[in-house]
């Protein structure tokens, strides 16, 4: 009786250590898509907050599927580009608006590369 008991303990301990390393895996693949802070000394009140370049990186124009860039314009606004049909997509506070209707209403075709 007494090895049987220490063969369930044993196996809750173990089950515990992989709930724990599970959970801490999962945190850390959430905390990649984190915002990053927009100037070097991090995120401190009042400051605005640009996108990762993780989730730059998978981001995609809603439209057509192309690529985006990020680009700053001459009054400091962030933008999210679509160079292959010059849809501009709105970023506020290091979140992007990625909307079709956004990207219509904001097409510039000066930012269409030929």
């Amino acid at each position: 009786m007494k090895a049987l008991l220490r063969i369930v303990a044993v196996a809750a301990v173990v089950g515990l250590i992989v709930v724990v390393v599970r959970a801490i895996r999962q945190y850390r693949e959430d905390s990649v898509f984190d915002l990053a802070p927009a100037a070097a000394g991090g995120a401190e009140a009042g400051q605005k907050r640009s996108i990762s370049p993780e989730l730059l990186s998978i981001l995609a124009d809603p439209a057509d599927k192309g690529p985006v860039e990020l680009v700053t314009d001459e009054v400091g606004k962030e933008w999210l580009v679509n160079r292959r049909n010059g849809y501009r997509y709105p970023v506020e506070d290091g979140i992007p608006i990625m909307l079709i209707e956004e990207g219509e209403k904001n097409k510039d075709e000066r930012l269409i590369q030929k």
